[in-house]
Parts: C-alpha cells; structure tokens; sequence
C-alpha cells in the first residue's frame, strides 16, 4: 500500500485532475491517453493511480503541455468557466435565510445548481472541492461585500431600478 509523500497529496492530485480533465477533453480530445488516466485515477481514487494521471500530463510534449496549461490559467480567471446552472453537479447547496438570529443554523444538502432560495442565500460548492478553497473564496467574497454594503441594500437597487425606468420616460 503507497502511502502520501505528504499530508493532503490526494486531495491535492485529485483536485487538480478535477480541474484538468476538462480542458484536457477540449484540448486533446476525448480519446486521449491522458484523459483516460484521469478518468480511472477520479473513479478508483487509487493514489498510484493519481500519480500516473498528474505524472502523464508532465510527459506531455511542450506545445500540448502548454496548450493545456493555458487552458487551466483561462478557467481559473473565469475566462471560460461554465456558469452553474449550465454545470453538472452534485453540488453541496448552504442555504441561510434572511434572519439575523446567528442560532438558526443554515440548510446543508445536496441540489441541482439551478433551484435558488426565495429568500436568503444560496452558496453552492462543487464536491470535491478543497474546503480552504471554498472558505478562502467565501471569505473574499464576505470582504467585498463589507467594503460595499450598498450590495446588500434593497433601497440601493430600487434606487438603481427607477433610475433605469426614469431615463426613457
């Protein structure tokens, strides 16, 4: 049995073929090798396995590496990232409600990306995702939200929605 060189090396391997398989898909085709190695080392979740995948795509001739690479940078900007609604899921779903009472603790199951909350919050996490990822992006998004309180203000957006209505008339 292979044990991890260090703590969280399957996590890690896993995240990263989660991202890669994608843009491999795109970029080489669907009946490349290496798209099959990272379809088997995501099923079995074998650690050797893991390790072939990631170390195949080192193999990678330069300008196929690069075009992969690139393909990663451009996902990870958000240049072409499906939105969710169009993902496929399973999506872990935290649902809070308007309430203020911090005691109310938020709804935690499994959801299709497209179904929202009347009221209140939906964050959606997609499984598999390394959890200081999720807090780490939730808490960048909480810090633009304090710096801008407006987003969160009702009387701001029916400001904005009159304004808009008010320029034709």
């Amino acid at each position: 049995m292979q044990r991890e060189r260090y703590p969280g090396e399957a996590t890690g391997l896993r995240s990263f073929l989660i991202g890669l398989q994608p843009i491999v898909a795109r970029e080489l085709g669907p009946d490349c090798l290496l798209l099959h190695a990272i379809r088997r080392a995501l099923r079995t979740g074998s650690l050797a396995d893991l390790r072939r995948a990631r170390q195949m795509f080192n193999f990678l001739p330069r300008e196929q590496k690069r075009r992969v690479s690139s393909g990663m940078v451009a996902a990870e900007r958000g240049l072409d990232r499906p939105s969710p609604e169009g993902a496929s899921g399973p999506w872990v779903a935290f649902d809070g409600g308007a309430s203020a009472d911090r005691r109310v603790a938020p709804a935690i199951g499994l959801a299709p990306a497209g179904d929202g909350p009347e009221h209140g919050l939906r964050v959606l996490v997609r499984a598999g995702t390394l959890p200081s990822v999720a807090a780490g992006t939730l808490r960048r998004i909480a810090e633009l939200i304090e710096a801008d309180r407006r987003l969160l203000s009702a009387r701001f957006w029916r400001g904005a929605e009159r304004d808009a209505g008010g320029e034709g008339s």
